[in-house]
């Protein structure tokens, strides 16, 4: 009986604890491994005999705690293509033209901008125009037309014709201004002095040498000018100031210069 009992004991084998599972599975480019205390780690059985008992005793260690693994950033993979790179954002890149790429977004905020600045000069100039008073910058009226004793006695000199449109006449007693405007519309009338008139050539009115009208449709006479001597002794004829036949004005002082 107690040969049969050696025998069961000695057939029966104890059997080894299975591994621990570990998971082999990347995450985030690293190795995850299991938390907690390390599995205990059981020694290869020893072969017995026939007197040592079939129970072995698991004998455990304990390993140093290992460190966490740190997570590690997921690599690029590339391929055979080339590896586009986006520009930086606080410089544009190499070879751009910018505003002068012809767009239509580009195009219409030039015009924009172009319009904008051209109304803003407008207005500008505009508002300063409007501090500037509009005068007529004409010649003085009041002209010298040199010394009596240049003109001749009877004739009508046109020199000042032209220019300020006055005729200067010198008789005996003394010199008086006409001026050459028609008094029927503007025109400058002709001095002929074959006839000893002046002719209009614009509608054929006629005034005498004294400036007297007699034909054709003007209404009344030419206008004298005031005419003095000024103080180095030249004739002075001021052309604002005028002296009217129809009114008696020709009598007072300034229509008509005494000179012997």
């Amino acid at each position: 009986m107690a040969d049969d009992k050696d025998q069961n004991q000695t057939s029966v084998k104890p059997r080894s604890p299975l591994p621990p599972i570990r998971s082999s599975t990347p995450v985030g480019g690293a190795t995850v491994r299991p938390s907690g205390p390390p599995p205990k780690q059981t020694p290869p059985p020893k072969p017995t005999g026939p007197s040592q008992p079939t129970t072995e005793v698991v004998t455990s260690t304990t390993s140093r705690s290992e460190e966490p693994a740190q997570t590690q950033p997921t690599p690029v993979a590339r391929t055979g293509a080339t590896e586009i790179r986006k520009p930086k954002q606080d410089r544009p890149p190499e070879n751009d033209p910018g505003i002068w790429r012809i767009s239509r977004k580009n195009f219409l905020n030039v015009a924009g901008w172009f319009a904008f600045f051209g109304f803003l000069a407008t207005a500008t100039l505009g508002g300063i125009r409007l501090m500037v008073p509009r005068v007529l910058y004409e010649p003085p009226s009041a002209f010298k037309a040199g010394f009596p004793e240049d003109f001749v006695i009877g004739e009508v000199n046109e020199k000042y014709k032209d220019e300020y449109r006055v005729w200067v006449v010198r008789e005996a007693e003394g010199l008086y201004a006409l001026s050459a405007i028609c008094t029927h519309l503007g025109c400058t009338p002709r001095w002929l002095p074959s006839e000893s008139k002046f002719k209009c050539p614009c509608h054929g009115s006629g005034y005498f040498k004294n400036g007297v009208n007699f034909e054709g449709p003007t209404p009344r006479p030419l206008e004298r000018l005031k005419i003095t001597l000024a103080n180095d002794g030249q004739i002075l004829i001021d052309r604002n100031v005028k002296f009217l036949y129809e009114k008696q004005e020709w009598s007072k002082d300034g229509a008509f210069l005494k000179f012997t």
